[in-house]
């Protein structure tokens, strides 16, 4: 099956306006996504989807394929405008504020969709090890079932720990590396908003409030959004320390 990775960007962050231009080690946000990206052994074609000039631009500067769409909020609004055109069976809506992604994360999350039928979309989903991000609203949780599919989705910290040690509760924080089945993404983007997606701001329980299953992949790997300044600062020092980035980038 052919896989597009497709990832969004856009200009107008409400927290951070301008982040896929952000300089981390001498290439912008954007230009490190891309490139961890192609480097997946299961993809096949990488896009930047964006509405901006300054962000084809930039994609022009390092080689990336760039397709230019409307103006959207949700990030997977963008992708499935971007996927119209593709041919590919399978596409991974890969955030594009995701610089510290590793390969083999998309590798881990595009095996369930494309070898197992029933299986539409995937997401990634990582134990909170820190305590102290747990509480933090930018982590959205996820609380799984006992076949890892999604029971919920929340800025809040769920499960609430009731009783119990916290290093011994099942807590993760989804990964955006989102691959859908091409037509269920075009039938998850035909569906309206529903009130929790609005409530939460996270668009996974459009897809659980309509009765459809969402399946986690478990990734250790250690990663870190980038949705604020102090994002930015703390993803420049773990890049400097990252081995990934000296295969394609790095002095």
């Amino acid at each position: 099956m052919k896989v597009a990775a497709v990832i969004p960007a856009r200009m107008g962050s409400s927290r951070y306006p301008g982040k896929p231009l952000c300089d981390i080690l001498g290439m912008s946000m954007i230009e490190h996504v891309y490139r961890r990206t192609r480097m997946s052994k299961s993809v096949d074609e990488t896009y930047i989807a964006t509405p901006d000039e300054e962000i084809r631009k930039e994609a022009e500067k390092f080689g990336g394929d760039v397709i230019m769409t409307g103006s959207h909020t949700r990030a997977t609004d963008r992708v499935a405008e971007a996927a119209e055109d593709l041919d590919a069976e399978i596409i991974v809506v890969m955030q594009g504020d995701e610089p510290l992604v590793y390969p083999d994360m998309l590798d881990d999350a595009i095996a369930p969709v494309r070898d197992e039928e029933e299986i539409k979309v995937t997401n990634l989903a990582k134990p909170i090890a820190d305590e102290d991000e747990y509480p933090d609203p930018n982590n959205v949780k996820v609380v799984v079932d006992e076949d890892w599919n999604a029971l919920y989705f929340s800025r809040a910290p769920v499960p609430y720990i009731h009783e119990g040690e916290y290093e011994d509760a099942p807590v993760y924080h989804q990964v955006c590396v989102i691959p859908f089945e091409r037509e269920f993404l075009f039938e998850f983007t035909s569906m309206d908003e529903t009130k929790l997606e609005q409530v939460e701001s996270v668009d996974m329980l459009r897809l659980l409030e309509n009765g459809y299953d969402v399946r986690l992949v478990e990734n250790d790997r250690e990663t870190y959004p980038v949705d604020t300044p102090e994002d930015h600062e703390k993803v420049i020092e773990m890049m400097s320390e990252d081995d990934l980035f000296n295969k394609y980038g790095g002095t």
